[in-house]
């Protein structure tokens, strides 16, 4: 696939603002849903007073500091602790799912790591099929989620569920098996076909082997020495015994700049834009990662504080996942969302093509356009909706406060439509007829002489029923797919 170069030509230097590209609430939308999943009109309020990379250190440190989600009752099943296997395995991923949605609402850029580094190294449940196996990836990606690289590198090849996913328990030194360490380079490190060969992958596989002791499903999969290849392999041309760890060491040292280039690529690629910069804005961030000793919050300090991310070419640059789509909703409209109907959230998020747990291959979410298509689209409009009449069957006065809290005014319905919208989109509209559509969607059937006669306010009892009618406008609008 044909790699585009991005217009954004700012530096690295800490984003001040600007008269020009100043701290505004659409600066301060960007970095949330970014970095999160959005906040409320009050939380916001309170960031655009501060300082950006200020507010930028303070709200990375914060999710870097959470502590990891508690361990469920059954985090280390083995097979032999179920009664009936099949129906509390059922049980059990469907509260591991809910958990992960409240995760995803709560947890800011330590949830949004999470995910990108589930669609880094991927497994898949469908394959190990274990809910014990599913809590422990998961806590290990969240751990390490802005951590040391190098050490998520060390411990992911060793984890359950990434052992069966990529046959890493059938790699024995009778029978060797390439795959995780195909992966380890092509995927998870060096990018593929970037300054490795198929002798360096055939050697690897041999330093992999040994973890291959385990008794069922959902037990532990522990190192034995006996089917371990115990002699000298040859991997980017030294010899040496490698086990696990000294491979995973021998690879950050001898290609560490491979390793740094493509990981910060990927996360740009994330988090500002699929479409590349100048090579000199990956190189400065590589360094970074390399002087860091493969620490990540230098890097995401460094990135998310700078004249680049902020500049107005990253505004708006990336399409929504279903995910997004769904918490950030949640989020900025200020709902409580209901626990016992998380887990429909996740089923139209699959439906969309995005099954937390179940990515579409090895490989992961390609993301972005690949999100779009005929059916997906009308697919987000219906989950958007959902979430919509849930609450209107709770409160039907949430979207009266909607406009309430989007808008200073209280009778000009001009004025409210645009601030309600703007409110969902990343970008103001392209043009004026596109915001007077939606004003015309939002008076709805409220006779104009109420308007022009200001008998009509936001305490009118229309009023709820009017912003939904503007949010499934705003829901169908290209701009709402963006962030």
């Amino acid at each position: 696939m044909e790699t585009l170069t991005s217009c954004n030509t700012a530096s690295l230097a800490i984003y001040t603002g600007t008269a020009a590209n100043p701290w505004d609430i659409e600066k301060v939308r960007h970095t949330l849903r970014r970095l999160g999943y959005g906040l409320n009109q009050a939380q916001e309020a309170i960031a655009i007073t501060q300082v950006p990379d200020v507010f930028i250190e303070n709200y990375i440190n914060t999710a870097a500091n959470y502590a990891v989600t508690p361990a469920p009752s059954w985090a280390f099943w083995d097979r032999s602790d179920y009664t009936n296997f099949n129906t509390e395995r059922t049980a059990q991923i469907q509260e591991w799912y809910t958990q992960v949605f409240n995760d995803t609402l709560n947890l800011n850029l330590r949830a949004r790591m999470t995910l990108f580094w589930h669609n880094h190294f991927v497994t898949k449940l469908e394959d190990y099929n274990a809910p014990s196996w599913m809590y422990q990836y998961y806590n290990l990606l969240q751990t390490h989620a802005l951590g040391n690289f190098k050490t998520l590198v060390k411990e992911m090849g060793k984890n359950e569920s990434m052992l069966v996913f990529l046959n890493g328990v059938r790699n024995n030194k009778f029978s060797p098996n390439e795959n995780y360490a195909r992966e380890l380079l092509e995927l998870f490190t060096l990018g593929e076909n970037n300054n490795y060969t198929q002798t360096d992958i055939v050697e690897a596989a041999r330093a992999l082997t040994g973890y291959n002791n385990y008794t069922e499903i959902g037990a532990p999969i522990a190192f034995q020495q006996n089917t371990f290849d115990d002699t000298s392999k040859t991997i980017f041309g030294t010899a040496a015994n490698f086990n696990h760890d000294t491979l995973i060491d021998h690879l950050f040292a001898v290609r560490a700049p491979e390793i740094a280039d493509f990981i910060v690529k990927k996360i740009y690629s994330a988090f500002v834009s699929p479409e590349l910069p100048a090579q000199s804005i990956i190189d400065q961030l590589a360094l970074t990662f390399r002087n860091a000793n493969w620490e990540l919050l230098p890097v995401v300090k460094q990135l998310f504080k700078s004249e680049h991310f902020f500049d107005p070419e990253a505004s708006a640059t990336v399409i929504k996942d279903p995910l997004d789509c769904l918490g950030m909703f949640i989020k900025e409209a200020n709902f409580n969302f209901p626990q016992v109907n998380l887990n429909t959230l996740f089923y139209y998020s699959s439906i969309l093509g995005q099954q937390y747990f179940n990515p579409i291959d090895v490989a992961g979410w390609q993301g972005d356009r690949d999100w779009i298509n005929s059916s997906t689209i009308t697919g987000r409009w219906q989950a958007q909706e959902y979430i919509m009449w849930t609450m209107w069957n709770i409160d039907q006065e949430l979207f009266r406060n909607i406009a309430l809290d989007a808008s200073l005014s209280i009778n000009d319905p001009d004025a409210i439509a645009r601030d309600i919208i703007d409110r969902f989109v990343s970008k103001n509209l392209y043009t004026a007829s596109d915001y007077a559509l939606a004003i015309t969607v939002f008076k709805g059937d409220v006779p104009e002489n109420y308007y022009t006669n200001m008998q009509w306010d936001l305490n009118w009892g229309s009023v709820p029923y009017q912003v939904i009618l503007l949010l499934q406008h705003v829901f169908r609008m290209p701009e709402f797919q963006l962030k």
